[in-house]
């Protein structure tokens, strides 16, 4: 479960990387299909490579296995440190913000975008044994860069990502936890469970960066994909903040089917795949230490 869901998450990420922005029609027209690691029309990155999805992921990851229990001034130092152009608008800020001396506690922005929702998988993963637990390092961890609605998109991911870890169904604890932060996302989230058709899906809930669009939509291409495979493809050429939808609901499906129902393809053209597993181990190792305090 830990290594699918990481190496999920990053697999989604680089398979919506080149078509990230892109409107459904425009990937059609350009691609067709997107059905494989494609390089960045941009040139600044490779087929099989992630965006900062995946970095700002990793930094949270290191951060609670340095930490064991999540500490915000120790993830705000490691995010200060990445260095990728396409940081979203909300974390830029904050980053600048964190740079410029601004206490983690008074550094993030309010906003509705999904950057804070888009790398919490660590919190859901590690705490899993507690969802109040998970309910309160995820929402702490948003506040770094994202404040307002973000925060319950960080719930919602964190949360969705430790009922599949426990066996247990998201849609009660997700949308109920959720309705704390943000009463309109957790209506949208219920809407996307109800939601079969992906197509109708996009329509209805959107596809753009704000956090009301990404996290019901990640969660509706979870809820009704079979395989993993499925959920990516579906999620990949979805348009608008592709690699971020994909990113999420890879994630979610890789935690349900493990590393051994992630294609063998994607994961041996995915850029430090064995960091990836590496990450996932260290976490897997501390949660059972935790768990049994």
């Amino acid at each position: 479960m830990f290594r699918g869901a990481m190496v999920g998450f990053a697999v989604g990420d680089a398979l919506g990387m080149p078509v990230e922005g892109m409107s459904v029609d425009e990937i059609r027209r350009i691609y067709g299909y997107v059905r494989d690691y494609l390089p960045s029309p941009y040139g600044d990155l490779d087929a099989g490579e992630w965006t900062d999805d995946t970095e700002q992921m990793i930094a949270l990851a290191e951060s609670l296995l340095n930490t064991i229990y999540f500490d915000p001034s120790d993830f705000a130092e490691r995010l200060k440190l990445i260095d990728c152009r396409r940081i979203g608008p909300t974390t830029r800020i904050a980053l600048r913000n964190l740079s410029l001396g601004v206490p983690w506690n008074r550094a993030g922005v309010e906003s509705e975008t999904c950057g804070s929702a888009m790398r919490v998988i660590p919190i859901g993963l590690l705490y899993s044994f507690s969802l109040d637990l998970v309910e309160k390092y995820s929402a702490l961890s948003s506040i770094v860069t994202h404040r307002g609605p973000a925060v319950g998109g960080a719930v919602a991911v964190a949360v969705g990502t430790a009922c599949v870890v426990r066996g247990e169904d998201v849609r009660e604890e997700v949308i109920g936890r959720v309705r704390k932060y943000d009463v309109r996302l957790a209506e949208k989230l219920e809407l996307a469970c109800d939601l079969e058709d992906t197509n109708r899906a996009i329509e209805v809930l959107g596809n753009t960066i704000s956090v009301r669009d990404v996290v019901p939509l990640s969660f509706q291409i979870f809820l009704h994909s079979s395989t993993f495979e499925e959920c990516a493809l579906k999620a990949v050429n979805s348009g608008g903040d592709a690699d971020t939808i994909a990113s999420i609901s890879c994630g979610l499906k890789g935690c349900e089917v493990g590393l051994e129902g992630i294609p063998k393809r994607w994961v041996e053209g995915l850029k430090n795949v064995e960091r990836l597993i590496e990450l996932a181990d260290g976490l897997y190792e501390l949660h059972v230490k935790l768990a049994s305090l």
